[in-house]
């Protein structure tokens, strides 16, 4: 562990954080990283169980962060919403409690993930 952070570099932001493209690069990162698993789990090597525990950390962060709702949105975006075998992407359906309408959208990337939670939270859900 001694060699742990040793080419880390930190850098002084020129301009403020954009929470969309820091949304979208966590996300994209997690996808990456599940295709990874599935790949490997693919070929025969089971790491599952050793990264669970991480995902576990990274599920209660953006629970904190997010909140219930959004996560678990967030959680279907990255393990249900693409068959990695067919590259088919399923539909999300939301309901509005308020006015009882039903959307359904297909979400393509973590840009549009973003817009739909913000879409939904702006609803009032």
């Amino acid at each position: 562990m001694k060699t742990f952070g040793k080419n880390l570099s930190l850098k002084k932001r020129s301009n403020p954080i954009n929470e969309k493209e820091v949304f979208c690069d966590i996300i994209d990162t997690l996808e990456e990283n599940t295709l990874r698993l599935e790949k490997l789990y693919n070929l025969g090597l089971d790491l599952i169980n050793y990264e669970d525990t991480f995902y576990l950390v990274i599920e209660s962060l953006l629970r904190m962060q997010y909140g219930d709702w959004k996560t678990d949105i967030i959680q279907w975006y990255l393990y249900e919403r693409k068959d990695y075998k067919t590259g088919e992407i399923g539909m999300l359906e939301w309901s509005n409690e308020e006015t009882n309408e039903t959307k359904e959208v297909i979400v393509k990337c973590s840009s549009d993930l973003w817009d739909v939670l913000k879409e939904i939270e702006s609803s009032g859900e």
